[in-house]
Parts: structure tokens; sequence; C-alpha cells
């Protein structure tokens, strides 16, 4: 669940990101790419958060109990 907002939230970074943003001089910057920039930064955080808690919660990465049982029901192995 959490992977999905990550990935959407990723998404959102690429669509506000300015190439060459710190290039720029700051006298030359326009409001509107800064703006841009910081909703970028703010995505970006945001869906590096939510990867986080995919990792910890989420059942999809193989380390994780309920992936293993997933795995193992689908190819029919025994549980011990």
């Amino acid at each position: 669940m959490y992977l999905a907002i990550a990935v959407l939230f990723f998404g959102f970074a690429g669509l506000f990101y300015v190439p060459g943003f710190l290039d720029i001089p700051i006298g030359m910057l326009t409001a509107r790419q800064v703006a841009a920039e910081l909703l970028s930064v703010f995505f970006g955080l945001i869906a590096i958060a939510a990867l986080a808690k995919s990792v910890e919660l989420d059942t999809l990465w193989p380390w994780r109990r309920g992936f293993r049982r997933a795995v193992a029901a689908f190819f029919g192995a025994r549980r011990p």
C-alpha cells in the first residue's frame, strides 16, 4: 500500500523538477522556478518517507514473513 503512494509522489516530484536548478544564479531565478523546486523537494521527501514505511510494513518485501508465506502458498510448499 505504501509503495503505491511512494511511486505516486515520486511521479509528482518529477513533474515539478527544474533541470539545472542548482546551476541557475540566484538573481536569475523566478518565483515559478523556486516554487516548482520547493514542490519537487516536498513531494520527494514524502515519497522517501512512504518508501521507508513500505519497507517497514508492506508484505511485498522478501524479508517479511507475509511475503515468504505468500510465495510458499503460491508454489504449494508446505510450512514446517
